[in-house]
C-alpha cells in the first residue's frame, strides 16, 4: 500500500527525524484546541490511595469522557505496531509481543490512541520522548480487534500530534516534580 503523507504529517516526520539526529528542537504544529479542552494527567486516572476494591477510575477521568483533552506521555514502542493506533503511557515502555505474549509491562494508566479515520491503514514508527496529544477522550471497557481490552481511548484529528519545544518539556517536567 502506498501512503501519501499530508503536509502536517510530513512536517512531523521531518521534525522527528531531526530531533532523533539531534539537529533541531521540536516545533509546534498542533491544531487549535477548543477553549473547553481539559488538561488531563496520567496521575489523575485513578483514585488514591488504592482501596479494598483495587484501582478505581477517578472522577476527573470519568468527567473527561467525551470531551476534548490534552495529554502528555510516551508512545509505547511495539514490536508489532497496529495500523491506525498506538498506545500512550506515563513512562517509556518497550513491548516484545512475540516473545512475551500477553505478559506485557504496560502501566494501568495506558491510553489507546486512534488516528483519524483517514489514517486507519497507517502504522506509525515509534517516536521517542514526550508527545503532546489532543483529541476526544472516551472511557469504558472496549475490546480491540486483536483481543486487547482498553479502558481509556483518545481519538485524534489528522493534525492532533505535535512535538513539545524545550520550554514546554521543561515546564511539564517541573510541574511533575513540584506537584502539591
Amino acid at each position: 500500500m502506498t501512503v501519501t503523507l499530508n503536509r502536517p504529517l510530513r512536517h512531523l516526520l521531518a521534525i522527528t527525524a531531526a530531533l532523533w539526529l539531534g539537529l533541531a528542537q521540536a516545533q509546534t504544529m498542533a491544531a487549535a484546541v477548543p477553549a473547553d479542552s481539559i488538561e488531563l494527567r496520567f496521575a489523575d486516572f485513578f483514585q488514591t490511595p488504592v482501596g479494598p476494591k483495587g484501582m478505581e477510575m477517578s472522577e476527573a477521568l470519568r468527567q473527561a469522557d467525551g470531551h476534548a483533552v490534552r495529554l502528555v506521555g510516551y508512545m509505547v514502542q511495539q514490536e508489532l505496531p497496529q495500523p491506525g493506533r498506538f498506545m500512550l503511557t506515563p513512562r517509556p515502555v518497550q513491548m516484545s509481543e512475540h516473545a512475551d505474549g500477553e505478559a506485557d509491562d504496560l502501566p494501568a494508566a495506558t491510553v489507546m490512541v486512534y488516528l483519524d479515520a483517514s489514517q486507519q491503514g497507517w502504522k506509525l514508527a515509534h517516536a521517542r520522548g514526550l508527545l503532546e496529544l489532543r483529541g476526544t477522550l472516551s472511557v469504558g471497557r472496549f475490546e480491540e480487534a486483536d483481543g486487547r481490552v482498553s479502558w481509556v481511548r483518545l481519538q485524534l484529528a489528522p493534525e492532533g500530534v505535535r512535538g513539545m519545544n524545550s520550554f514546554e518539556v521543561a515546564a511539564y517536567l517541573h510541574g511533575q516534580q513540584h506537584r502539591h
